[in-house]
């Protein structure tokens, strides 16, 4: 369980994520659920830059819990199931209808801007700013699905983030240290990018990755 001392667990979050994958054949949407929470508390710690991705990923995870605590929970209780009760039901001709598989295409596009973006970070020496590869992984992920004046301000806004290693000591408790970050980095990105991948693939078989 995530530290309530700690500002953002990436053991946690790393936990969460492969329990995605591991717990069954198919993705567990629970697991999802906790591993994004996590990452908000990321976003939180790289200041009013990401106030725009924080924002719209709370409204996201608040309709994703709504689903799953709902009187049709038990459609949602993995991603699979998701996409095949609402493709059952019609959800996705109605673009009014705020389903679960729309909004959670919104996170996943998220979540390879950061899997990318801490892939980067990992090859950053400690006094290198964040600024220059925040900026190249925005403008290649998320930043295709934002109108230009989104991206503008995104963009002018990663200039204030900090260091890499003034990053760290935002993320890291009093006794962990900078080498246990680097040793477990990989593996949170590994751990993303299974979560990203495999859910792309039933994204594409399903022909979700259009929706608006």
């Amino acid at each position: 369980m995530s530290s309530p001392e700690k500002k953002f667990d990436l053991d946690y979050l790393h936990v969460k994520l492969s329990a995605v994958y591991e717990k069954s054949p198919r993705l567990d949407m629970d697991s999802y659920i906790n591993a994004y929470t996590e990452f908000n508390k990321f976003f939180g710690l790289m200041g009013t830059v990401f106030g725009f991705v924080s924002s719209d990923v709370t409204s996201k995870l608040e309709i994703l819990q709504a689903f799953r605590q709902g009187p049709n929970g038990q459609h949602f209780e993995t991603i699979e199931d998701m996409i095949i009760y609402e493709e059952k039901e019609n959800k996705f001709s109605d673009s009014k209808y705020i389903s679960g598989s729309r909004t959670l295409l919104r996170l996943h596009r998220a979540l390879l801007f950061i899997a990318l973006f801490l892939e980067e970070l990992f090859q950053l020496k400690s006094d290198d700013k964040l600024s220059g590869a925040c900026q190249k992984t925005y403008s290649a992920t998320l930043g295709q699905y934002h109108p230009w004046i989104i991206q503008k301000a995104a963009i002018m806004a990663m200039y204030a983030l900090p260091t890499k290693l003034g990053l760290l000591q935002r993320i890291k408790g009093p006794n962990e240290t900078e080498e246990h970050y680097a040793e477990l980095l990989p593996k949170a990105v590994d751990a993303m990018k299974k979560v990203y991948n495999k859910t792309q693939k039933l994204y594409q078989d399903h022909n979700i990755l259009e929706l608006p």
